[in-house]
């Protein structure tokens, strides 16, 4: 059978291609796709060229970085990674699935992938498909809130609403937080975070001024218990660590492209000792790691779906043949868009 795929050309350049599909192996499936997401920063700084996979390789016994003549991607790359659709076809070991179950998968974005069945997620019947495509940053956010370890009534704060920062809001609240505070300089975002996403405070660092100081007036001085950076900002970086409080955390999401020139460490971070943590989604807080894992995080995520706000956060629903236009929109006016989801 043959697929149309969306891959990377060069920096900013894509294309729709053709390719033939195999044959269902005997623990696979193939899965027939209805949407996929784009990933606003993961997979912006892939299209975009900044990732360093284009330049250089990551040794996998130190797990350092290297230059190199041969980096670990190459044009042309499928991309995408937040892929659902419904199951057409299963393999003679595969009995847990059937044709017809919607799917989960970490998939391009192409019109169908035969995968193996166990490294597809089973949505249930109460998970709308569409928001199926948001498991990913689910995940990834939900990974957060294990590395933040919050606690009821503590202070949480996040610089970034996008959808990350959306669900990480989500998250907070669900967790007790109190208050949750969403900070962005684009005020469509701000008014979701407050209508959607269930934010406490909402603030726009264009007319606050210091969102240090705001949140320090809202919390006796303190500061912030837990601060999320979901912005991909150096300049939200450091606001962040100057917003936490003594011995506070700063938990990083955001994938920089590049060096981060306005991150000061000789200031509040040194003498406030400031705990920045990395929560990167393909990890585990160590303390967590015997209880926690990427399958057990998945589950649990599909079952808390229902209990958050996610269709709103999905703005623009495009045809797959559209996808330069899609990828243009939020490259460009990021302003104007939060999810763009594409539709088969």
């Amino acid at each position: 059978m043959k697929a149309k795929a969306i891959q990377f050309s060069g920096p900013r350049q894509l294309e729709i291609v053709e390719e033939t599909l195999p044959e269902v192996g005997e623990g696979q499936i193939r899965i027939k796709s209805a949407y996929s997401g784009i990933s606003h920063g993961t997979e912006m700084n892939v299209y975009r060229g900044d990732a360093p996979m284009w330049t250089m390789q990551q040794d996998p016994e130190t797990r350092l970085f290297i230059e190199t003549e041969e980096p670990q991607w190459q044009y042309p790359l499928k991309y995408g990674y937040c892929c659902v659709g419904h199951v057409t076809e299963t393999g003679t070991e595969v009995t847990a699935l059937a044709p017809g179950d919607p799917v989960f998968c970490f998939a391009p974005h192409q019109t169908e992938n035969v995968l193996s069945a166990r490294s597809v997620l089973p949505l249930t019947k109460e998970v709308e498909l569409k928001t199926g495509v948001l498991v990913a940053n689910l995940s990834t956010t939900f990974n957060g809130l294990l590395d933040a370890d919050v606690h009821l009534n503590e202070c949480v704060v996040v610089f970034g609403q996008g959808v990350l920062g959306q669900l990480a809001v989500q998250w907070a609240k669900m967790s007790g937080a109190s208050p949750v505070v969403a900070v962005d300089l684009i005020d469509k975002r701000l008014e979701i975070s407050k209508q959607v996403s269930g934010a406490d405070v909402t603030l726009n660092p264009n007319q606050v001024g210091d969102v240090a100081m705001e949140v320090r007036k809202m919390t006796e001085n303190r500061g912030a218990d837990i601060v999320y950076e979901l912005s991909a900002s150096d300049r939200a970086l450091h606001e962040a660590i100057r917003t936490a409080c003594y011995n506070g955390k700063v938990i990083v999401m955001s994938w920089y492209p590049g060096t981060l020139s306005n991150v000061a460490l000789g200031a509040e971070f040194h003498h406030n000792r400031i705990q920045l943590i990395c929560s990167q989604t393909g990890g585990t807080r160590p303390a967590l790691s015997h209880r926690w894992n990427m399958q057990r995080r998945l589950r649990s995520v599909v079952e808390l779906m229902p209990q958050l706000n996610l269709e709103p956060l999905i703005t623009d629903v495009v045809s797959f043949d559209h996808a330069a236009r899609a990828y243009e929109l939020i490259d460009r006016h990021p302003e104007d868009t939060l999810q763009v989801v594409f539709q088969y």
